[in-house]
């Protein structure tokens, strides 16, 4: 044999002993759970005061809208929007009203409303114990 035939021999016995040591077999990479990156950009605002927040999971939404929720609960104005801007036009055109006794409902209402685009406008009547929720587009 050359020392050409003989230098390729070695190359592909080392390279197939580099990949039998390799840990983990691809095929399997394919089966691993793997989790997507949410994030969302809202903006909101309390008693006219303009915020952003940037949210990298679910968990972090339902925290924001559940503190959001407390400060309506307390009195204070609350509008949240999905996106860098706040729409506090009295202009709108499609006005969707939701009233509830459950925070638990008004949460997803306004989760569900912000991601469809609306603009929500919430607060907390303690006279009838009731949330009043308003989306508008």
């Amino acid at each position: 044999m050359s020392i050409k035939t003989r230098t390729v021999a070695l190359f592909v016995v080392l390279s197939m002993a580099a990949v039998s040591c390799q840990k983990e077999n691809y095929l399997d990479v394919e089966g691993k759970h793997t989790e997507a990156i949410v994030s969302r950009t809202v903006s909101y605002m309390v008693d006219g005061t303009l915020y952003h927040a940037t949210l990298h999971s679910d968990a972090e939404w339902d925290i924001l809208i559940h503190r959001l929720l407390g400060l309506a609960r307390e009195g204070h104005s609350v509008v949240i929007a999905n996106g860098n801007s706040v729409n506090t036009s009295s202009l709108a055109k499609d006005v969707v009203i939701f009233r509830t006794s459950s925070e638990e409902e008004a949460n997803e209402w306004i989760k569900q409303m912000t991601e469809a685009g609306y603009t929500v406008t919430f607060g907390f009547d303690d006279e009838t114990q009731q949330w009043i929720c308003i989306a508008e587009m």
